[in-house]
């Protein structure tokens, strides 16, 4: 039907009405335990509809289609049509643009650091264009607030920079076992989170630093009470110590935990 065309409103709703009568009706009491069965019968009953004469004609639909139609289609395409989006992304000072849609992060190359790029994506592949010229290339990512960075985009200075001040793996290990088992434990798990170990490196001395502010020990009790979880960032230790939930004891701790007794819930004995 065309848009504002209200005459073509009529002939559709007819088509409707006559394919409910011509294919919904004749197998409106038969049972279908599969839906390869369901379109085989569907298809069966299209065949007869296009076979039936018009009225007061000597031709059909497949007629109508074989004469004036069938010679005008060309061959389907050979892959199936994909929907492409296509936003605007500023490139940050790490060399990454945040494709919104899934709040992840893409590299490209560093040179392109506050540049406006273009984004097309689809669900499968991140392409980044600057100026019609494709810069960067990425499969696509659905994990919220990660990384996905090619080595080749990161600066030649970039490592060395680091290392001049004293930021590796191993330092930041080190600075947290001084302060406890868990916090050694938990700056571990957050040197992993990332493909590139450099990307966690302001988040560990983040972490550290909650150290001189509220004390190792504190630090180190909110490390204990954060390993319960599955992600591990700055912000999950800033939160727990700003609401002091790790000055909270152990048995409360481990209450938080656990399921509150209700009479709605069933035990296994109702599974059995």
């Amino acid at each position: 039907m065309r848009v504002a065309k209200p005459r073509d409103k009529a002939p559709v709703e007819n088509e409707v009405k006559i394919t409910y009568r011509r294919i919904y009706a004749p197998l409106r009491d038969q049972v279908f335990f599969s839906l390869d069965a369901l379109n085989r019968a569907i298809s069966e009953q299209l065949a007869i509809h296009h076979d039936k004469p018009f009225q007061r004609k000597d031709y059909n639909r497949q007629d109508c289609f074989n004469k004036e139609e069938k010679h005008l289609l060309q061959p389907l395409p050979a892959t199936p049509f994909v929907i492409k989006h296509r936003v605007q992304a500023k490139v940050q000072r790490n060399y990454h643009i945040t494709l919104g849609e899934d709040w992840h992060h893409y590299s490209v190359p560093y040179g392109h650091i506050g540049k406006t790029v273009i984004a097309v994506y689809d669900a499968d592949t991140v392409e980044i264009y600057l100026q019609f010229q494709r810069i960067a290339l990425h499969k696509r990512s659905y994990r919220k607030h990660g990384y996905t960075t090619v080595k080749e985009h990161m600066p030649e200075g970039h490592r060395h920079y680091l290392e001049q001040r004293g930021w590796t793996a191993d330092y930041f290990v080190r600075q947290a076992t001084a302060v406890g088992a868990s916090a050694k434990q938990y700056i571990e798990r957050l040197l992993q989170a990332k493909q590139f170990t450099e990307q966690t490196y302001n988040a560990c001395l983040g972490i550290l630093r909650l150290g001189k502010q509220y004390g190792n020990d504190r630090l180190e009790a909110a490390c204990l009470r954060a390993l319960k979880g599955e992600q591990f960032t700055y912000r999950t230790i800033d939160n727990i110590l700003k609401s002091n939930l790790d000055k909270q004891p152990a048995s409360q701790q481990a209450e938080l935990f656990q399921t509150p007794p209700h009479n709605n819930l069933r035990g296994p004995e109702a599974y059995q």
